[in-house]
């Protein structure tokens, strides 16, 4: 078990072994509680870019499907006729500089979720830890009249116009405390100052009646597995047969998602093996099996295409975010009275 398991298997239940920390919450909340303060009191002190900002953020640590919101986004703005284009940090990327991420970019140098999402969206695309710099640089060399920021809800450097966080269904806020004690990055009261809530599924959770907020319930949805070479497609029903063996495997910040998502597309848990690796892993050869079915997410995917594997039989599952109408309208009408705002400026 992984340091990052030992830890969330101690937040997201009542009791666990980082309750020790509990002392330190009080300077911790005060830390936190001080730079957003700054933030709003110092407006000046943050980059404001002179189109747009959307931050699609959370509140917790691990994945909470953002990459899946970001993609969304994209396609919903340039259906409204908006140029969209998105900056990242790149995590577990050594950048110095801001740097323009492509469909064939290294996911080693720029990061797996970026070439992810620049593959998903074919919208300009920066990324560099400092993501004022990175915006910066993406409105100079593009004609992006709209940004879109993967994470970075906690990045004050960079002014936002619209709030976006993303909740776990099932995990929720975990135990409700900051980061060491629990998983938060801030409190949970900074719920209650965002634009939207979202929460990747299709039904809410006790996780979620225990938050007395107004929350967005967006499903994923894929048609089939598709071959990691990109050229072959297979059907759930053929995939998951009952004679048919699996080995899943996943990078990410919450494997038991994907795992959860599979089986609602029929997976036989019983013939399933399942391996998972730290989130934004970098994956060598011998990680995968070299025979048998192997299923792995398509963040993943982007990292394993490179690597000349043997085993033909190595699958992807795509996914994409249905985003409610209602949130759709919400969102399109927020961004109209915000360009309304920008053009008086």
């Amino acid at each position: 078990m992984s340091l990052e398991s030992i830890f969330t298997h101690s937040w997201y239940k009542v009791g666990g072994w980082t309750n020790l920390f509990r002392p330190l919450q009080p300077l911790i909340r005060n830390a936190v509680q001080k730079k957003r303060r700054h933030f709003l009191t110092h407006p000046d002190s943050a980059y404001k870019a002179p189109v747009p900002v959307v931050v699609v953020g959370n509140i917790t640590v691990g994945g909470t499907g953002k990459s899946p919101m970001v993609a969304a986004l994209c396609a919903l703005l340039k259906e409204h006729g908006y140029r969209p284009g998105i900056v990242s940090r790149g995590h577990g990327a050594s950048i110095l500089v801001p740097t323009h991420v492509y469909p064939d970019s290294s996911p080693r140098e720029v990061g797996d979720e970026p070439v992810m999402l620049a593959r998903l969206t074919a919208c300009p695309m920066v990324v560099f830890k400092k993501r004022d710099e990175a915006v910066k640089q993406l409105l100079a060399t593009s004609d992006v009249n709209i940004v879109i920021s993967d994470d970075g809800m906690q990045h004050y450097r960079l002014n936002r116009d619209v709030e976006i966080a993303m909740l776990d269904a099932k995990r929720g806020v975990g135990n409700g405390h900051l980061l060491p004690v629990g998983p938060l990055r801030e409190p949970v009261e900074r719920l209650e100052t965002v634009d939207f809530v979202v929460s990747i599924g299709q039904c809410r959770t006790a996780a979620l009646d225990a938050l007395p907020l107004p929350i967005v319930l967006a499903p994923l949805h894929s048609s089939s597995l598709i071959s990691l070479d990109g050229h072959r497609q297979l059907d759930f029903d053929t995939a998951f047969a009952s004679d048919v063996a699996w080995h899943v495997m996943a990078g990410i910040g919450h494997p038991e998602r994907f795992l959860n998502t599979l089986i609602a597309l029929g997976l036989k848990t019983q013939q399933t093996s399942k391996r998972w690796f730290i989130d934004h892993h970098a994956y060598i050869a011998s990680d995968i099996p070299a025979e048998g079915a192997v299923i792995m997410t398509e963040k993943d995917a982007v990292k394993c295409q490179a690597l000349g594997l043997t085993n033909p039989n190595v699958w992807y599952l795509p996914v994409f975010l249905a985003l409610p109408d209602s949130f759709k309208q919400a969102f399109i009408k927020k961004l109209t009275l915000i360009n309304m705002d920008h053009s008086h400026e």
